[in-house]
Parts: structure tokens; C-alpha cells; sequence
């Protein structure tokens, strides 16, 4: 269990590093070299393959680990494990609700306000008090840290599941008078009500490349997979509260929001500082399941008409002080 143990604190434990960066800390004064915090080196970006590499390593150990557990003890480890997605579920609620966007300013204290010293052990973190700035870049590389660690996380959980056999009934339920037919698999996946899927498709259509266009029309309406995962040329909190305000004025129906994160992040990822990004389940339900604030920079707006139907409208970029 030793490798199990090493994995789960590894996979929660934060080492920050404070680097000397040039930071214009006024708008119209020269740029000072000031500390920042700096968790880049442990994403899967960068030259930080070395944590990816560190994390498959461990979760693979971790995995062999389990083997020789009987059945009680695996499902003891389940429920661990089930503890630390909580945690991480709550890190994205809390990140969500303080996000100010790319190349925005950022508190000292932004550590403290998301609660990350209180979800997972942070090293080297310091006094709000201190000199060390959060810089917008420290942001979303905590962000792709966090989605990195679930990554694992759910490999992990694949496998304790692969391992808990599905209990049978003890008694077969009596079928003389009501025979029992075979229950079908029933396929969840968004459907958009007549006319929004096209509405939403002119909307959405410039953030995309003219190659992913075609397939993102297909998708939305007829839900016809894309060769690979859709690449949105925007933040991923802009596409995921658009996806948030159709399903929750009832334009897109016949799944629940799991259902709707989940087919979010099978076929979509979008694009920060010319490097992809993935839209992990958890992300998108801190935002399409939770009540976090409003996303600042919306794509799109649906407004209720006088019929008492909805519209969608695109929102410009110089509009400000959206509400839903």
C-alpha cells in the first residue's frame, strides 16, 4: 500500500516556486522585478513532463497495490478515493467564483480566497502579507495542474472499479406474472429544440477553426462525433456557460447536466496561450452545476422574447455588466 500512499499525497500536495518576473504593477509606470508564485512545472505543458511522467508512474504502482486487496479493503480505498474528488470538485467551485480571466490582476491572498491551503497541503506558500504576487499565468497553470491530478485520479478509480465486482441479487425477482424484459441502454446526449441548434451553431462557428466548423454543426445536431475533440479558440468558462444558459432556459433537453458536462469534455477542448486545453468533467460542473458567479466575458446571451419563447443572441466584447 505503500505506492497507494505516495500516489494520493503526491497527487495533493502543491510545490510552489517563487520566480522573479517583470510585472508592470501600474498602468502607466515601467515594469518591476517583483517575486511571483509559479506552479508551471507541474503541468503537462512547458518542461513539466517530468510531473506527468512522476504521477503515471505512481498511479500505475498504486494500481498494483490494490491487486491482492480483498474485497472490503477495496471498497474502503474506493471511499478514499471518492473523499479526494470531493476535494478537487471543490477546489474548481471555489476557482470558478474567484476567476477574473486571462491577463486580469490577481490578489496576493488569491490562494487563500480559493482555499487551496485548506483543500490540499501547498509548500512554500506565505503570508498574503507577503511580497509574492498570483499573476494571471499562475492561475491557469493551477488550473491545468488540477486537471492533471484528476486525470490520474480517474484512472485510478477506472481500475479499483474494474476490480469491485457488480453484486447480483441473492433472490431472482419472480417473473410468472410479470415477465422482466431486458432493460436497453438508453443514451444520453444533449438535444437542442427545434431551430437552436443552428442559432447556437452561428454563434458559436467563429470560434472555430473552418475544419472543425462542418463537425460542429453535425454535432449539434444530429450529435454526430467528431473525428477528435473540437478545438474552441476562447476561455473554457466562456463555452461552458454557454452551454449553462441554453440548458437552464430549457433549449437543450433529454440529458441531465452530468450528462451534459460529460459530452462537453468527450468532444470539445479550446485553446490558452497557443496551447490546447481539456475541459475535465468537474471544471464544467463547478460552472454548468453550481451557482458560480456569472461568466465575466460571455459569448452569448438567451434573452425570453414577449411569446414567452427564447432567443440567443451573441454578446459583444465591449459590452459590460452582463447578468443572466
Amino acid at each position: 500500500m505503500k505506492h497507494l500512499k505516495k500516489f494520493l499525497i503526491r497527487l495533493q500536495t502543491f510545490e510552489l516556486r517563487v520566480l522573479k518576473k517583470k510585472v508592470y504593477k501600474q498602468r502607466f509606470g515601467p515594469a518591476e522585478e517583483i517575486p511571483v508564485y509559479d506552479i508551471g512545472h507541474e503541468t503537462k505543458y512547458y518542461d513539466a513532463f517530468t510531473f506527468e511522467s512522476e504521477l503515471r508512474l505512481l498511479c500505475e504502482q498504486a494500481t498494483l497495490d490494490l491487486l491482492p486487496l480483498p474485497l472490503d479493503r477495496l471498497r474502503l480505498v474506493a471511499e478514499l478515493i471518492g473523499s479526494v474528488e470531493k476535494r478537487f470538485k471543490q477546489f474548481w467551485v471555489n476557482y470558478h467564483y474567484h476567476y477574473e480571466g486571462y491577463k486580469m490582476s490577481y490578489s496576493k491572498g488569491y490562494i487563500f480566497q480559493i482555499n487551496l491551503n485548506k483543500l490540499f497541503l501547498v509548500r512554500n506558500l506565505k503570508p498574503d502579507s507577503s511580497e509574492n504576487l498570483v499573476v494571471e499565468q499562475f492561475v491557469e497553470d493551477l488550473a491545468d495542474s488540477v486537471k492533471l491530478r484528476e486525470t490520474f485520479l480517474q484512472q485510478l478509480n477506472k481500475a479499483i472499479g474494474i476490480m469491485i465486482p457488480i453484486e447480483k441479487e441473492l433472490t431472482p425477482p419472480d417473473t410468472t406474472f410479470w415477465p422482466q424484459v431486458a432493460p436497453t441502454p438508453v443514451q444520453s446526449y444533449p438535444r437542442f429544440l427545434e431551430g437552436i441548434a443552428w442559432s447556437f451553431y452561428e454563434v458559436l462557428k467563429s470560434y472555430f477553426t473552418p475544419e472543425d466548423q462542418e463537425q460542429l454543426l453535425s454535432l449539434l445536431q444530429e450529435n454526430t462525433l467528431p473525428s477528435s475533440p473540437l478545438v474552441f479558440h476562447g476561455n473554457g468558462n466562456q463555452l461552458a456557460d454557454a452551454f449553462k444558459q441554453l440548458y437552464e432556459a430549457n433549449l437543450i433537453v433529454g440529458c441531465l447536466k452530468a450528462d451534459l458536462e460529460e459530452w462537453i469534455s468527450k468532444h470539445f477542448a479550446y485553446v490558452l496561450r497557443k496551447q490546447q486545453k481539456t475541459l475535465t468533467p468537474n471544471y464544467l460542473a463547478a460552472i454548468i452545476s453550481s451557482n458560480a458567479k456569472p461568466c465575466q466575458s460571455p459569448i452569448l446571451d438567451v434573452r425570453k422574447q414577449r411569446d414567452g419563447t427564447y432567443a440567443i443572441f451573441p454578446i459583444l466584447r465591449t459590452q459590460k455588466n452582463y447578468s443572466y
